[in-house]
């Protein structure tokens, strides 16, 4: 599945970048380093840098920057390169960059698209962001195509249908305590992420619970 480059997808769960680390991250066939300063928010950049082309999810982080750990060449959060080791003394031109892409995190997500212009749909509105406790991410070996199928149609415990609040993410109401939200990943034409959370008094104690019945789901989905 090609996924629409205006389409925001969630990536990772919030809680899995740690402060001060950076990740490897596939989507739609797209390399892409996800990384989290010390103290500020997760970016999203293309995976590689500009000077030999090394993975930058290979990089170590430094308060807010991203260093490469071929040649330590060092990054600001804009993507603009700050320091070149070997040469201490230069200051490193404007055109040398790294290609970063818009990110949000919502909902315990966080969402990512590779069109960064203004161009597609919103993130859904599914209230505060706050209280979204984080289920699990899981990996199935299948197109998002049947992925996305096989989740509309599938158990969780729900007490009516499940609802597609974007054309890559679904909500499910488990009752009047208990929402789930699952992000559908497409990382390219054989595999899918699915990024799960829940709210609501019972998401913490229903964890265990739900991350059984996605772990069904992919199984189910892997067998068909």
């Amino acid at each position: 599945m090609s996924v629409a480059r205006e389409l925001w997808t969630g990536v990772a769960l919030d809680d899995q970048i740690q402060a001060a680390s950076s990740n490897p991250v596939i989507l739609d066939g797209q390399a892409l380093a996800v990384w989290r300063g010390e103290e500020g928010p997760v970016r999203v950049w293309e995976d590689r840098c500009p000077h030999r082309g090394m993975r930058l999810s290979f990089g170590f982080v430094r308060g807010e920057t991203l260093r490469c750990i071929y040649h330590g060449w060092t990054y600001a959060t804009d993507g603009q390169c700050l320091a070149i080791p070997a040469h201490p003394t230069l200051a490193p031109p404007k055109t040398i960059c790294a290609s970063t892409y818009p990110s949000e995190t919502r909902y315990g997500i966080v969402w990512t698209k590779l069109d960064g212009g203004s161009n597609g749909a919103a993130l859904p509105d599914l209230g505060p962001d706050e209280g979204w406790e984080p289920v699990r991410s899981l990996f199935v070996h299948a197109a998002a195509s049947p992925v996305l199928e096989a989740l509309l149609n599938c158990d969780l415990g729900q007490q009516g249908p499940v609802h597609m609040v974007a054309e890559n993410a679904a909500e499910v109401e488990i009752g009047p305590e208990l929402r789930v939200l699952v992000a559908v990943h497409a990382m390219d034409d054989e595999r899918t992420a699915l990024h799960a959370v829940a709210r609501g008094p019972r998401a913490a104690s229903e964890r265990a619970g739900l991350a059984r019945r996605l772990e069904r789901l992919r199984d189910d989905i892997e067998r068909a």
